[in-house]
């Protein structure tokens, strides 16, 4: 009993803890977006942005930028059996902060990345001070147990998802496995940052509401086949990004300048080329707008395309942000093109699309289900499921989470 006391107590303080950030991170992401979708020139000065965060991270170090893959390794640690600490490794609060900023940075001037990543950072770094404090005060700590639930406590507050937000927490290092050792810690992290954000006028995404599929037996051979054709796709994406980081760095292997710089000068280029032809920016920034269009409108093969050129170039010009967003957007455009080449309600499978893109970009079905329900209202589970699971499955081992342990 005692231990389940001291469990649930870690959580309850990092979801408290890391609820007031998260919130303020969530809602200037929000406020800068908007600031940008009004004043649309901002775009102009993405390279010069490149260059400020390659200058924030020289300044104050480039581990700002492992920060996920730090907190998973020491996951990993615990997961071991390791009950000791290692001192290296450890998440600071400048490290958060320098992510803040520049994520923010790159919301301001247009880049199209997401919010998740760099809140779930936000979420370990305020899961590493308590971390510290209790084994100063204590002497122990367990600290897989409270990066884990730092990560829960973002996720849930991030998308008001406190049932993703757990299973975020306990599946996030090794998809393979369910911490359910860590259960209690993230389950009252993850509902304590819910509520506490939720009070503090958090901003999170709204879904129109829509018809879900029915099941029968043609919507489950159909959801089939779209989600191995949407777990291939996504794999092909993610390695797309990765051979495309690679080529840059083999051209400038030298310099950080160059590296951010002309990916972001191509980025610029290429919003103003597409706003001359379609007269938009929907592209740019976390471009939500996207999903609730690809909804309600056939989306072109044309929306995908652009939105997975804007990601790859904003990702590899170092902008920070995330890839949850955009993966349910690059999801829900596919989708939605493929239903209506098959003349399929676009509502329905836009939504199935965005949830079976993020799985197999997540590699992580159980939390994509329970986000398929409590963010997207998708009330019909086994066709979610199916939907989540299938796609990952044919999506094979490439995510964007490295330092997963996935099989």
């Amino acid at each position: 009993m005692e231990t389940h006391i001291k469990n649930a107590t870690r959580g309850l303080l990092t979801g408290l803890l890391s609820a007031p950030f998260i919130t303020l991170f969530s809602n200037l992401v929000t406020w800068a977006n908007e600031f940008n979708s009004l004043n649309r020139y901002l775009i102009l000065f993405l390279p010069v942005g490149a260059l400020v965060i390659i200058f924030t991270y020289h300044k104050l170090g480039y581990q700002s930028k492992k920060i996920t893959s730090m907190a998973i390794s020491q996951i990993h640690y615990g997961e071991d059996g390791n009950t000791g600490m290692r001192e290296e490794g450890r998440i600071t609060v400048k490290m958060a902060a320098t992510s803040f900023f520049n994520s923010v940075l790159s919301h301001f001037l247009g880049a199209s990345v997401g919010k998740e990543g760099v809140g779930v950072q936000i979420g370990f770094s305020a899961a590493s001070i308590l971390d510290r404090a209790e084994e100063r005060l204590l002497g122990s700590s367990r600290r897989d147990y409270y990066l884990m639930s730092g990560a829960s406590a973002a996720f849930s507050s991030l998308f008001g998802a406190p049932v993703a937000g757990t299973l975020f927490g306990i599946h996030l290092a090794s998809p393979r496995l369910a911490r359910f050792d860590a259960l209690l810690p993230a389950l009252f992290a993850s509902f304590s940052s819910f509520y506490f954000s939720k009070l503090l006028g958090i901003h999170v995404l709204t879904i129109p509401s829509f018809r879900p599929l029915e099941l029968s037996l043609g919507n489950t051979a159909t959801v089939f086949l779209f989600a191995i054709a949407i777990g291939i796709v996504c794999s092909l994406s993610c390695k797309l990004l990765e051979f495309f980081k690679e080529k840059l760095n083999g051209l400038y292997p030298g310099s950080e300048a160059f590296k951010a710089v002309i990916p972001a000068v191509l980025l610029t280029l290429f919003s103003v080329l597409i706003f001359i032809i379609t007269g938009r920016f929907w592209y740019n920034g976390l471009s939500v707008d996207l999903i609730r269009l690809s909804m309600f409108r056939a989306a072109g093969i044309e929306d995908f395309v652009i939105k997975l050129v804007m990601v790859l170039l904003s990702l590899a010009a170092g902008f920070q942000g995330g890839e949850v967003v955009p993966l349910l957007v690059l999801g829900s455009t596919f989708t939605s093109f493929l239903a209506t080449v098959f003349g399929l309600d676009a509502s329905a499978f836009s939504v199935l699309g965005a949830i079976g893109f993020l799985s197999a970009g997540m590699k992580l079905p159980l939390v994509t289900f329970a986000l398929g329900m409590e963010l997207f209202g998708y009330t019909e589970p086994a066709l979610l499921f199916l939907m989540s699971t299938t796609a990952l499955i044919a999506s094979g081992k490439t995510g964007i989470y490295s330092h997963q342990r996935i099989y």
